[in-house]
């Protein structure tokens, strides 16, 4: 017989344990990106993402200098060893900073907004201001509303 008591005890120490690891992931990158961002003389990136029907993706990823004008991400790694910390696929390979950044968005949105890809979904964007070293992650969640009404007449 099956102790649903012990699955459900167990259950939440995995999910505990994968909180914590997804917050030092994300220290991890931010400590990793802000450099990169710095030495490219990027002022601001905007990470776009949208899902819905349990799919969801980053659509857009878009760097911006001081004066607001769009610039290439640069194709430059992680440093020797920050990537081997922070990347979960398993690669050898050094992870480059669009990887970084796009990696920092799908675990922000795990922590913070876990299941925005499912049903209605949602959309938002990753806001990094390089200079007040700063992440916001703006969310609007989706979702399908009825209103009833009955009236006898």
């Amino acid at each position: 017989m099956i102790d649903i008591e012990a699955v459900m005890a167990d259950f939440a120490v995995r999910q505990a344990e994968r909180q914590t690891q997804v917050v030092e992931e994300i220290q991890q990158l931010k400590v990793a990106i802000l450099p990169r961002l710095q030495e490219a003389g990027i002022a601001r990136v905007e990470i776009r993402f949208d899902g819905c029907g349990d799919s969801g993706a980053v659509e857009e990823c878009v760097c911006l200098d001081t004066a607001g004008a769009g610039i290439p991400c640069p194709e430059v790694s992680l440093m020797e060893g920050e990537a081997d910390s922070v990347d979960r696929t398993g690669s050898a390979e050094p992870q480059s900073l669009g990887q970084a950044l796009e990696q920092l968005t799908y675990l922000a949105l795990e922590r913070h907004h876990p299941g925005w890809e499912i049903n209605d979904g949602a959309c938002g964007e990753l806001v990094i201001d390089v200079a007040e070293a700063t992440f916001v992650l703006a969310c609007s969640l989706r979702f399908t509303a009825t209103d009833d009404h009955s009236t006898e007449l």
